[in-house]
């Protein structure tokens, strides 16, 4: 046989198997968030919504109280003067339509998910000066008035149903309100849309501080500090979205996103920040 025509039966194989060969797999390349999402001040406070450690705070707060916790099945109970408080795991699926529960002998208290990290503190706050008025008969300081007065002052408006006599007191926005019944037995707090939004019922003869702490809250002027990929997507039309409030103006004018923005714009050093009265920390 001529073996100018003749292959090697080995040669086809040899070459089909080069071609079926797979080739190397390329990872795809994730964004890195930690990156692209920079931290902003966030402002009504309210529409902040909570962020992925929205009970950190909270339980902060409890400790440095002197409360010592209790892990349970619903998360973690502290407990002190009659006052018992739950802070749910919000990875827990069990427990993810609630951030914080709290109760007393006649009156309970419930914080949804989402709610802010900045309205729950608050609330461990007022729960901690609850029971020590419980406990040691401190003076209960709260002025339900003066903070119906602050939301007033804030753009909110009031008005009364007539027939049942329940106040509904409603922001600027149209986004969030407040609902009490004449005896003041019950204090609803809706905010969002769009399933974007947190709710709070303070329900029975809740301590008045409690229901002062949580008013006063919706009324804050102060801007809440979140990472702008946490905005909330719904909201994000209606929130005023301003720079990090915990950083100094110095060090937004050394920032390079300053910078790009004015070229011309003074870049000031340590050095030159010691000398400039005018560049102040918030």
């Amino acid at each position: 046989m001529d073996s100018t025509t003749t292959s090697s039966p080995s040669a086809p194989r040899a070459r089909r198997t080069a071609a079926s060969k797979p080739k190397p797999r390329v990872a795809p390349v994730l964004p890195d968030l930690s990156r692209s999402s920079r931290i902003v001040g966030v402002r009504p406070a309210y529409l902040a919504l909570g962020s992925l450690t929205s009970v950190v705070r909270a339980r902060r707060v409890l400790q440095e109280a002197s409360w010592a916790p209790a892990v349970r099945d619903q998360g973690h109970v502290f407990s002190r003067g009659g006052v018992e408080v739950v802070l749910h795991d919000p990875t827990d699926k069990r427990y993810q339509q609630e951030a914080l529960t709290a109760q007393g002998p006649d009156w309970h208290a419930t914080f949804s998910a989402q709610t802010p990290d900045e309205v729950l503190a608050c609330a461990a706050e007022a729960l901690v000066e609850a029971a020590m008025v419980s406990e040691e008969g401190a003076p209960d300081r709260s002025d339900l008035d003066e903070a119906l007065s602050c939301l007033s002052d804030a753009g909110w408006d009031a008005a009364v149903s007539l027939g049942r006599g329940i106040t509904r007191v409603t922001s600027p926005d149209h986004l969030a309100e407040v609902l009490c019944p004449p005896d003041q037995q019950a204090w609803l707090v809706t905010v969002g849309m769009d399933g974007e939004g947190w709710e709070a019922e303070l329900v029975g003869d809740c301590p008045e501080v409690l229901v002062e702490s949580v008013i006063s809250c919706l009324a804050a002027e102060s801007p809440a500090r979140r990472r702008s990929a946490d905005l909330p997507n719904a909201l994000h039309r209606y929130l005023e979205i301003g720079p990090d409030p915990y950083r100094s103006d110095a060090a937004r004018q050394t920032s390079p996103a300053a910078r790009a923005a004015d070229p011309a714009a003074l870049v000031v050093t340590p050095a030159q920040s010691a000398t400039t009265a005018t560049r102040r920390s918030r």
